[in-house]
């Protein structure tokens, strides 16, 4: 446990959690008693235009297939404020997403997505408290409004917890950051009814001007920016451990993204609730994205995969890109995915359009 923790001292740009960037002057955002508030958005709308499922009855689902048959959906959406006073910002976000895949129990018609308060107390130290993304995984800590894709790779889907109620504090310098956070290990927002806990950390170093959370940007500039993370989480029936690392790269237009994670789950001695698996499992994954600015277009290539000690593995790769109009406020993007999902699996492939609509 303490060579964990030690490996866990981390850092985060807290991507998502950020306010969003500037709006042009004249518009958002408006002050109420000397605090900015900016109202916030969010909207994705998948069209699936071909599905390649050979028998409807036997193609069950997998890891990374969402089993949309032909025709519209919601993807995402949220609508929120954001703001800051002084030294003191905040976040609120509500909304309602599609599951994943099969395998991701489907959400709440409406819930609240970000709900956290956060101080400087000191240049560079930020303490934030309330529901808001880990600090672990680039991948997955890229908003979502920020993904060319519109959704991530599978690696950080099934081996990155997502949000959690908790307490992160960070402290960055000289494009160096360290964050360490702990979080309730149960999804309840009014309190953690399990004696569980799940601690995180990262540690991050970023240089150039570009925002390595984002694959777009107005302007062509260099960033680099590499972490590492670690995250320990004491269940209820299942404990589990994780180590991971990511690397985004930015220059001349060109976005570079890798993403690993390892974990390792192990049942518990507990009558109290069903381990997450029955015996000691590893799952392991990794995604790489290329991307490119083309004037308003990026074309963007994915590829994803994630192992399941016990269940096998499963890749997939996504070609396709997107078109940025409006300022990026909208965003209409295409691909095509390529699914692997082990020797037996019958073709599943899907081609797909989506729109975003973002503040």
């Amino acid at each position: 446990m303490p060579m964990l923790l030690a490996l866990a001292l981390s850092s985060t740009a807290h991507a998502e959690d950020h306010a969003p960037p500037p709006p042009p002057a004249g518009t958002f955002p408006f002050a109420v008693d000397g605090a900015a508030v900016r109202p916030t958005a969010l909207l994705q709308v998948w069209l699936t235009a071909y599905d390649m499922d050979v028998d409807a009855q036997a193609d069950s689902t997998g890891y990374g297939d969402p089993e949309d048959d032909p025709g519209l959906k919601i993807k995402r959406a949220r609508v929120g404020l954001a703001g800051d006073i002084k030294r003191w910002q905040y976040r609120l976000t509500i909304g309602t997403s599609a599951p994943y895949d099969g395998l991701e129990p489907a959400s709440e018609p409406i819930e609240i997505v970000d709900a956290w308060v956060g101080v400087e107390p000191v240049k560079g130290m930020d303490i934030r408290a309330g529901r808001t993304k880990l600090p672990y995984s680039r991948d997955q800590m890229m908003g979502a409004g920020e993904l060319v894709f519109t959704e991530r790779g599978i690696a950080s889907e099934h081996l990155v917890p997502d949000r959690a109620l908790g307490l992160t504090a960070g402290y960055g310098r000289g494009g160096g950051k360290v964050t360490l956070g702990a979080f309730n290990a149960s999804g309840d927002l009014f309190g953690d009814d399990t004696v569980g806990k799940l601690l995180v950390g990262r540690l991050e170093w970023d240089v150039g001007k570009a925002n390595t959370y984002t694959t777009w940007g107005d302007r062509k500039e260099f960033g680099l920016g590499i972490g590492a993370n670690a995250f320990y989480e004491i269940g209820e029936a299942t404990d589990t451990w994780a180590v991971g690392g990511d690397a985004m790269l930015r220059v001349a237009g060109l976005s570079l993204l890798v993403d690993g994670s390892f974990s390792h789950l192990a049942p518990t001695a507990t009558t109290v609730e069903s381990p997450e698996v029955w015996a000691e499992t590893d799952r392991w994954g990794v995604t790489g994205q290329a991307s490119y600015q083309v004037g308003p277009v990026e074309p963007a290539v994915r590829f994803s995969m994630f192992d399941d000690s016990t269940l096998g593995q499963y890749s997939h790769l996504l070609v396709g890109g997107a078109w940025h109009t409006a300022e990026d406020h909208v965003r209409i993007g295409a691909g095509y995915e390529l699914r692997l999902e082990g020797q037996d699996a019958v073709d599943n492939d899907t081609a797909r359009l989506w729109a975003q609509f973002k503040l």
